[in-house]
């Protein structure tokens, strides 16, 4: 009898630990986190900031320094003390006789002055000896003043009015033939001019 009686108290307990294990054991509810209502916050306006307009700084203009203005050349000295023209080894004259400026030489070791021409033709006029001579492209007449020899070679001697500077005379040239140029020999430098080798055109183109 105590078997049966602890056997069916063994059961009996064994009864109510299954019915332990199996009933279910409901979740306890989660507790959501009480949420608050967010206020609506207004955006932060940042005030515009406008750059600071600075006043426009020129540069500042140094007065550039004035140049010294250049000394005048001294002019060039065209006659003596004694009021003497000076000639230079060239010189540019004016012949009547053709009518217009030409480049003259100036020799002080030659006498007479000459003319160059391509041709020479003799004539009479009146009774008296005239020379047609081609100097450049003018044919010109001159009455001969004289003849001269050079060389056993019989010259003209004519007179030209020449201007050179203030010098405005009657000269006397030679026609030489087949010689180009004009020389202004001491005939015409005598007594009014001096001359300078070293220099060129010292005297003003006459008008």
């Amino acid at each position: 009898m105590k078997k049966i009686a602890v056997g069916l108290l063994v059961m009996l307990l064994a009864g109510c630990a299954q019915q332990q294990a199996v009933t279910p054991v409901e979740p306890e509810p989660e507790k959501t986190p009480e949420v608050k209502p967010v206020e609506p916050t207004q955006p932060e306006v940042t005030p515009e900031v406008k750059p600071e307009k600075k006043p426009d700084v020129k540069p500042e203009v140094k007065p550039t320094p004035e140049k010294p203005k250049p000394k005048p050349k001294p002019k060039p000295v065209t006659t003596t003390k004694e009021g003497k023209l000076i000639l230079g080894s060239q010189e540019l004259i004016w012949l009547s006789a053709a009518k217009t400026h030409v480049k003259a030489k100036v020799d002080g070791n030659l006498k007479m002055s000459t003319i160059g021409v391509t041709e020479i033709q003799e004539f009479e006029r009146d009774g008296k000896d005239w020379v047609k001579v081609k100097a450049g492209d003018e044919l010109v007449e001159l009455p001969v003043e004289r003849w001269v020899k050079h060389n056993k070679v019989r010259q003209p001697v004519v007179k030209v009015r020449t201007q050179l500077a203030d010098l405005n005379e009657q000269t006397e040239f030679v026609l030489v033939q087949g010689v180009k140029g004009v020389t202004l020999g001491e005939n015409f430098i005598r007594d009014v001019a001096v001359l300078d080798a070293k220099r060129k055109f010292v005297q003003p183109k006459s008008k």
